[in-house]
């Protein structure tokens, strides 16, 4: 599939696939993976070569619209009801520039990130 196509695609349906903070060679020391899966479910993991992986933080998403998901985070007590609002990020695709090269990432209009991380997040793998 064509970069734009599936650009276009992730805008309309959701941005499932796992993802990586978009860092160049500095992923290797530190960094963040998100994966929205293809069921309305997703997990945010966080590493770094200092303090190991953080306790990963679990969410539900949906979309609200194109480039708006809604994401509810989930705690360990919490049942599937969805009781709470959440958050609605808009989702933007642009270019970055890293040590390793130019990339497209995932980010937030006039932020330098994509929620709930703290970079620009890069795919590492397309749902199927």
């Amino acid at each position: 599939m064509r970069e734009s196509a599936w650009r276009e695609l992730m805008l309309e349906r959701g941005p499932v696939g796992r993802w990586r903070s978009a860092l160049g060679t500095a992923a290797a020391l530190v960094g963040e993976e998100v994966v929205f899966a293809a069921d309305g479910t997703g997990l945010l993991r966080s590493y770094s070569a200092l303090f190991g992986e953080d306790e990963p933080l679990a969410f539900r998403w949906r979309m609200e619209g194109r480039a708006r998901v809604r994401i509810l985070l989930v705690g360990p007590e919490d049942d599937e009801e969805e009781d709470d609002e959440g958050l609605v990020v808009t989702m933007e695709f642009r270019r970055h520039d890293a040590d390793t090269g130019a990339t497209t990432v995932l980010a937030e209009p006039g932020r330098d990130a994509f929620w709930p991380a703290t970079y620009p997040l890069e795919p590492v793998a397309e749902s199927q």
